[in-house]
């Protein structure tokens, strides 16, 4: 096969490139620099509990378990803990927490929850007095979601940029009434980044950070649901937030079981999420999300000033009850005491009658034969008396 001039002329100044010294020796290596140290892999599962260290710990009574088993209850005089249906739902005193694992089962058909729930969820909801990096709440930062030309979610008439600022606007005012110094992350609408958003956090005098929000999603959705970022633990990278994991968990509660409970709304549940607005704030910190902007109905609630001021109210009340149980000074207070009642007394049978033994028949039997014995002697007794009374009046009548 014959080449082409321009093929042979590329060909020969590639042999000639290679004839150079040094043009197939491989370059030196650099240095290579100190490693930095390896931090510890996590363990690829998490360590899991019985349900009845948790009934124990907390002085927990078991409850009889309704639809058809899959529901396990627990409960004391103040708090009563349903597991399921779901593998990762658990229900806290009527309200619904998403768990970061699921619940698993054992051998024997007892429930197991994992280390990290039972650390970052159960322990700062029932016991917020006893969060470790506790500190009194003096500022609340709060974050309207989106702004300037990102309106996020828009369904008729209700913008969700307008509604999360209008409504930061009302809580901000319902906060300073309770004492609160609060601050905005923006009281124009315009786009921040989320450095933007969190930078106020570091210049703040102990602050919490609340984000708001709307849902989206299909069109027969609706409810409440409050995030906060996904802890640290097994299969998850530890964040800034995580620092704060069980007190943002008190936080999302006291929050969340207030716009549920004044709304009436349906309970999307709390939720974890690595949402990075959250990942990145270095105080106690939630994602609030109002409702679903895509379901007819509860637009139509959002897009009213009534329900923005009960969705304020509600709010506020949450984080003040949360600031209340933060508080280093609050009263560090264990659960409570409670003594199951005695089950009612068993209906008591009458007793059997024994078994017929030789013996007893015998007893039947003298028995028997003494009253036809006392019988028989009152018979004769009547007759000799009849036959006398007889005799008398015959010698009457001679």
């Amino acid at each position: 096969m014959s080449l082409s001039p321009a093929i042979r002329l590329i060909l020969l100044g590639l042999l000639l490139q290679a004839a150079q010294p040094g043009y197939c020796e491989e370059a030196p290596a650099e240095p290579l620099a100190p490693a930095a140290p390896t931090p510890p892999p996590m363990p690829a599962e998490p360590r899991y509990l019985q349900l009845e260290q948790l009934r124990s710990f907390y002085k927990l009574l078991p409850q009889p378990n309704t639809n058809n088993g899959t529901l396990r209850t627990v409960a004391n005089a103040g708090t009563t803990i349903s597991f399921g249906p779901g593998k990762r739902e658990v229900n806290i005193g009527g309200y619904r927490w998403l768990l970061s694992y699921p619940i698993r089962e054992d051998g024997s058909g007892d429930i197991l929850i994992s280390e990290v729930d039972a650390v970052k969820i159960f322990d700062p909801v029932l016991r917020p007095t006893y969060i470790a990096n506790r500190r009194v709440v003096r500022t609340v930062i709060i974050d309207p979601g989106h702004g300037g030309y990102d309106t996020g979610y828009t369904a008729g008439s209700l913008n969700e940029a307008e509604f999360c600022l209008s409504l930061a606007k009302e809580l901000k005012e319902a906060l300073t009434r309770r004492g609160y110094n609060v601050q905005l992350t923006h009281e124009h609408s315009r786009h921040m980044s989320d450095r933007q958003r969190i930078n106020c956090v570091s210049s703040a005098d102990s602050p919490i950070f609340i984000s708001l929000h709307l849902n989206s999603g299909r069109s027969d959705i609706q409810g409440i649901e409050t995030y906060t970022a996904t802890p640290d633990g097994p299969g998850n990278t530890r964040r800034p937030a995580n620092n704060h994991d069980a007190a943002s968990a008190a936080l999302a509660f006291a929050v969340h079981s207030a716009m549920v409970s004044a709304t009436g709304a349906n309970d999307g549940a709390c939720r974890r999420a690595r949402y990075s607005i959250l990942n990145s704030v270095e105080c106690p910190s939630i994602m609030v999300l109002a409702g679903y902007s895509t379901n007819t109905e509860e637009a139509a609630k959002l897009a009213t000033p009534e329900y923005r001021t009960q969705l304020a109210t509600a709010i506020t009340d949450g984080v003040c009850t949360f600031a209340r149980h933060i508080n280093p000074d609050a009263k560090l207070e264990p659960a409570p005491e409670v003594t199951p009642e005695p089950p009612p007394p068993e209906p008591v049978a009458a007793p059997a009658p024994p078994e017929p033994t030789r013996a007893n028949t015998s007893s039947r039997n003298r028995s028997r034969a003494n009253r036809n014995r006392n019988t028989r002697s009152r018979a004769n007794r009547s007759s000799r008396s009849s036959r006398s009374s007889s005799r008398n009046r015959r010698t009457r009548r001679r």
